[in-house]
């Protein structure tokens, strides 16, 4: 049985294609992930958050061996944080706001991850 040359053209470009799809997608891949998030405050409004200006302060810390990074980063007048261009790794996240305690947790950003997370920061007691 003979092989149709118009068809296997077709087929040779269709993988072509299909490869240099896959390529560059691969090459797409920045290997940097981003946070971002809301910080609300638990005796205040979404509302009173912008007409009391308060600001949360979002740190971003490496804590391993050979990553001693930080990011930081303060809430806009509703709450929100971007934190961009992040390499993939172990990270400790500090949310801090005076008047407030400190939320501090662990986190692993792995590569081209997209991090959403929001927090509820609790009043300090006297």
């Amino acid at each position: 049985m003979a092989m149709n040359p118009m068809r296997s053209k077709t087929r040779i470009a269709t993988m072509l294609m299909l490869m240099g799809l896959c390529c560059a997608l691969a090459f797409a891949q920045s290997g940097r992930s981003s946070m971002h998030g809301y910080v609300g405050f638990e005796d205040l409004s979404y509302l009173e958050v912008a007409e009391k200006k308060v600001h949360a302060t979002i740190e971003l810390r490496g804590n391993t061996e050979f990553n001693h990074e930080v990011y930081t980063a303060k809430t806009d007048e509703h709450g929100s944080y971007d934190l961009k261009s992040i390499p993939m790794g172990q990270y400790l996240l500090k949310i801090s706001s005076p008047g407030y305690r400190v939320d501090q947790t662990e986190i692993y950003l792995p590569s081209d991850f997209n991090c959403s997370l929001a927090v509820m920061l609790k009043k300090e007691k006297p």
